[in-house]
């Protein structure tokens, strides 16, 4: 089950929020997935090339595929 469709699931009845990705509709024929590089340390969101983190310096980048 995808995080979107958990999220529905518990959010049902709740205006949704355009600005989120698990926003988009998951209907089968929508089959991006979104992927987030954020710091390990201090949870800052940072663009794929980055290798230091510009808010703690710290060199931990995770990467998290949402579908």
């Amino acid at each position: 089950m995808s995080l979107s469709r958990l999220l529905s699931g518990l959010f049902a009845g709740s205006e949704p929020d355009t600005d989120s990705p698990a926003a988009t509709a998951d209907d089968g024929e929508n089959d991006h997935v979104t992927v987030i590089y954020e710091c390990r340390n201090c949870g800052t969101t940072v663009s794929a090339d980055t290798t230091r983190c510009p808010a703690c310096e710290g060199e931990d980048i995770v990467r998290y595929s949402i579908d």
